[in-house]
Order: structure tokens, then C-alpha cells, then sequence
């Protein structure tokens, strides 16, 4: 009872400043409406609720069994011993809190650290009645386990035979349907060789349903891929994805494609390509360079010589950006890049391919080289050589 009344001194001391509050006609604080709070003293008056139940049934088993506690002093001084730490340890709580000095003044007074919301003075002596609380009744429980062991109310701990979680033997007799080693004379054959006897034992369960699948399986195939023909072939979809192959390799091509420069650009030599320049060129160009490249207002695009540079660079940029003082049209805004590079490849195909009245050269002579995209530029390089030793 003791140890109950310095529990409750506990408990009850945070309300103590709150109480004199309003015993001074101040209003409420709203500390009491704070969640942490009140989840704080919740537990506290739960935990005290336990501890004075736990306290009543130590009491019942003290008084029903006190003859027995005498004549075991084991057990009765370990209850006593346990009670007397818990009854210390509540004292030297609530001795320290009752002795702790008040700190602050009216005069001079400075706001306290939050915890959680609340100050934490308050917050740390709930914080520790629930602690202290959590070990009494542990403390608590552990005699009232004691006493009980003590007046042969729980008989001794009794070890439990542990089932196995997979019963392996079950399995393996189901997975094999082979017969016990005891029962092994009943399938035995006569068969015998150098002293190896041979059983008639069953095939393994999961072996025949196996080959039973690969049966339904077989069927199953048989009329998909070759009867209903709901499923391609090997074949079939070997060319299927060849198609999408090719169909997702255009879509890169023109995605590249139209990120093309004139520093990046690169000469086509493919007959699609320059069959869709040369009706570009037809279509664009034709009305001012002739037909066939020889010549009319423009210059001659088939000799060797440049106003601004050839190759496929330099042309692919006159095109593109044009030349304003000398008549040249941009066709930036009306060709792609895609379409300017294809027409700039075929109108470097017509180098030296000498049309019927063709304008006389103009600009500067280009001997710069150029390799066309794909090609093998050591190939070409070896055939450059030997036209070259041939025409010595």
C-alpha cells in the first residue's frame, strides 16, 4: 500500500502547478486539450489501473499462501526483495521530483523548451512515470510468476516435441512412388547379375507426368502452328521481324535524317536516294542550272570548278542558306534537310559528266575528294592508284 500511495504522489505531482493555477483564478491552460498529453496521462492511468490490479492478486496469493511462502524462504524472500526494490525505486522517483528546485520567477521568466508540443519538464516527468510504471508491473509480474511456481500452481515447463515443418519421407514417397526398403522383397524380380538384384519398382510420379505433358503439349503445338495456323512459323516470324526490322530502321534514318547540317551531312550513293534528289532537282533547280546540270542562268554544275566550293558540304550549305546577291534563293524553309541532302548527292553525281552545251566554267577550281557514305575508303583509295598507273 505504500508503494501504491508513492506511485499515486507520482503520478499526480504534474498536476500540482495546474491545480494552484486555478486555485489562483487564472484560466485553464490548454496543455490539458494537447494530444501528447493527454496520450501521456492516458498511459499513465492505464499502467497505474494494471499495477493496482497486479497488487491485489499479490496480495490474494500473499495471504492465501503464507504457511507455504515461510517454508519456502527462496521464494518469499525473492517477492520480498522485489517488492522492497520496487517500493525504493518509487520512493527515489518521487523523492526526486518532489525535491527538485523550482526554477524561474514571475519577475524574471523565460519560456521552457517543447517536447512534442508541450514543455518538456512536463513531457519528461510523464515520459518517466510511464517508464517507471512499465517496470513495476514487469517487476510485479515476475513475483506474482515466482509465487505461483512457489505454491505448485504451474507445473514445470514441459518440453514440447517439435514438429518438422516438411515431412520429407511423405514427400520423397510421393515423388518417387518407390516402395519402403522393409516391403523390398515383394517386387523383387528374378533378374541377377554379379550379385545386383534388379525391383520392379514403379516409375516416379513426376516423371510420367512429365512425359504425359510433353504428350498434351505435342497436340496442343501440332494444331496451333500447323492446322488452325493461329501461330506463325519459325519462318513466318522470322520475316515478320525482318519487316519491323527494316520498318524501324527507315524511322531512325528519317529521324537522323533530319537532324542533318551542313557539318554533318555525308554523301549518298544509293539509287533511291539520288533518283528522289534528281526530282528534287528537277522540280527546283532545273529552271536555273539546266536539265542536266550544264548550265543557264546558274553555273555550270558539272565541271570542276566552284563559285563557293564543292563537295557535298559546301553544297549542301549554298543550297540550304543560298546566295541573295547573286539570285540564289534559301530552300531552308521549303526543303527538309533530308531533301537538301539527297539533292546536293545528286548533284555531285554529275561531276564530269560533260552535257551538250555546257556553260563555261566559273569560280575556282575544287580539288577536294570525296568518299561516298558506305564505302571503303582504302578500297577506293587502291582503285584511285591503279587507274592512275594505268593511265602512265
Amino acid at each position: 500500500m505504500k508503494t501504491l500511495r508513492n506511485l499515486m504522489a507520482v503520478i499526480l505531482l504534474p498536476s500540482l502547478p495546474a491545480t494552484a493555477q486555478a486555485q489562483a483564478g487564472a484560466e485553464p491552460s490548454p496543455l490539458f486539450t494537447h494530444p501528447t498529453f493527454i496520450i501521456l496521462t492516458v498511459t499513465a492511468v492505464v499502467l497505474l489501473a494494471v499495477i493496482v490490479s497486479l497488487s491485489s492478486a499479490m496480495r490474494n496469493l500473499a495471504d492465501s499462501g503464507r504457511q507455504k511462502i515461510k517454508a519456502d524462504r527462496a521464494s518469499g524472500s525473492s517477492s520480498g526483495s522485489l517488492g522492497a526494490l520496487t517500493l525504493l525505486l518509487a520512493e527515489g522517483m518521487s523523492a526526486q521530483l518532489v525535491a527538485a528546485p523550482a526554477t524561474g520567477s514571475p519577475t524574471n521568466y523565460m519560456p521552457p523548451a517543447q517536447i512534442a508540443g508541450i514543455d518538456s519538464w512536463i513531457f519528461v516527468i510523464l515520459a518517466l512515470v510511464v517508464v517507471l510504471e512499465f517496470i513495476v508491473i514487469l517487476g510485479m509480474i515476475r513475483s506474482i510468476r515466482n509465487m505461483l511456481i512457489g505454491l505448485g500452481y504451474q507445473p514445470e515447463p514441459v518440453e514440447a516435441q517439435v514438429k518438422p515443418l516438411i515431412n520429407w519421407k511423405w514427400l520423397d514417397r510421393r515423388l518417387t512412388d518407390a516402395v519402403p526398403i522393409e516391403r523390398e522383397a515383394e517386387i523383387l524380380t528374378d533378374h541377377e547379375y554379379d550379385g545386383i538384384k534388379e525391383l520392379d519398382n514403379n516409375l516416379p510420379p513426376w516423371w510420367k507426368y512429365g512425359f504425359y505433358f510433353t504428350i498434351v503439349f505435342s497436340v496442343v503445338y501440332l494444331f496451333d502452328y500447323h492446322v488452325l495456323r493461329t501461330s506463325p512459323l519459325s519462318g513466318q516470324e522470322y520475316a515478320q521481324q525482318i519487316t519491323e526490322a527494316e520498318a524501324a530502321k527507315k524511322e531512325r534514318l528519317k529521324t537522323k535524317a533530319a537532324g542533318v547540317d551542313e557539318s554533318s551531312v555525308v554523301l549518298l550513293s544509293d539509287a533511291a536516294a539520288l533518283a528522289s534528289g534528281k526530282e528534287i532537282y528537277d522540280g527546283n533547280c532545273a529552271s536555273c542550272h539546266g536539265g542536266r546540270g550544264e548550265g543557264l542562268v546558274g553555273p555550270n554544275l558539272t565541271d570542276a570548278y566552284w563559285l563557293h566550293g564543292g563537295g557535298i558540304q559546301n553544297i549542301f550549305k549554298i543550297i540550304k542558306y543560298g546566295v541573295p546577291a547573286k539570285g540564289m534563293i534559301a530552300w531552308q524553309s521549303q526543303l527538309s534537310p533530308e531533301a537538301i541532302q539527297k539533292v546536293a548527292s545528286y548533284i555531285e553525281s554529275l561531276k564530269n559528266s560533260n552535257p551538250a552545251n555546257a556553260k563555261a566554267p566559273q569560280g575556282e577550281l575544287w580539288a577536294g575528294d570525296v568518299t561516298p557514305a558506305g564505302s571503303d575508303s582504302t578500297a577506293t583509295a587502291k582503285d584511285s592508284s591503279a587507274t592512275a598507273m594505268l593511265q602512265r
